[in-house]
C-alpha cells in the first residue's frame, strides 16, 4: 500500500485539504530525512531522482513533481533552519488556495 501510495502522482485538484496535508507530508519527509542522514544534499538528490521516476515511468507531471520535490527540499533545509517553515506555510497557502478558489 504505501510503495502504491508513493508511485501514485497526485496533485491533488479540487481538494485543498489534500493538498496542504500531502505537501506538508513532503516537508516532513525531508526534514526527518535530513535529521537521519545529517545533510539536507542526498536528500534533494534522491528525492528529485524519485520524482523523475514518477514523472517518466508513472505518468506524473513535470510541474507536480518539482513542487513535491521543492517542499521535500524546503523540509530537509528547515531541519537545520527552522524558520524556513515560515515561507512554505505562505507556500502552502497560496496552494491551497488556488485549489478553492479554482
Amino acid at each position: 500500500m504505501l510503495f502504491d501510495l508513493l508511485r501514485t502522482p497526485s496533485s491533488f485538484e479540487g481538494q485543498p485539504g489534500r493538498f496542504a496535508f500531502n505537501q506538508a507530508g513532503h516537508a516532513g519527509v525531508g526534514m526527518l530525512l535530513a535529521w537521519a542522514l545529517g545533510a539536507w544534499w542526498p536528500v534533494a538528490i534522491g528525492y528529485a531522482v524519485w520524482e523523475v521516476v514518477q514523472w517518466r515511468r508513472f505518468g506524473g507531471h513535470d510541474w507536480d513533481g518539482l513542487q513535491d520535490w521543492a517542499f521535500v527540499c524546503l523540509g530537509a533545509f528547515a531541519a537545520a533552519n527552522l524558520w524556513l517553515l515560515v515561507p512554505m506555510a505562505g507556500y502552502l497557502g497560496a496552494g491551497y488556495l488556488r485549489r478553492v478558489d479554482g
